[in-house]
């Protein structure tokens, strides 16, 4: 949780949302899902092929809140990064960019080399949580 006190500080500079309340919850709704489909993977490493599936089974419940989704994670994952708290690879982060950037704008996106290994075990996104 200490990330998300740097996060507000890093947001009221150069965060493109305007009101850091509904950020803060889908945040914290999403980093307990994330935990549960990447098998415990740490969330400053996200996954893009996992996090394009859960863009996608969002998108097919509700459209506007998989576009929110998007932007919420697309603000943290660029925290991450200005922060130098982004622990994954330059080559995830810029998928990652990709993947969020299309879901923002509700446009399919799979990245290619990146395993979908969520589909095959038949989880599904979290009805309360992005």
């Amino acid at each position: 949780m200490g990330s998300l006190f740097a996060f507000v500080t890093w947001h009221r500079e150069h965060g493109m949302l305007p009101d850091i309340l509904p950020v803060l919850a889908q945040l914290t709704a999403f980093f307990p899902t994330y935990a549960e489909i990447s098998g415990g993977a740490a969330v400053t490493a996200m996954d893009p092929g996992l996090i394009a599936e859960h863009v996608e089974l969002l998108n097919e419940r509700d459209a506007d809140l998989a576009s929110f989704f998007c932007a919420v994670l697309f603000e943290y994952m660029h925290f991450l990064r200005d922060t130098g708290r982004w622990s994954g690879t330059d080559e995830s982060h810029r998928v990652l960019h990709d993947v969020l950037y299309h879901g923002i704008l509700n446009e399919e996106f799979s990245p290619a080399g990146w395993p979908r290994t969520r589909a095959a075990s038949g989880r599904q996104a979290s009805p309360k949580s992005a």
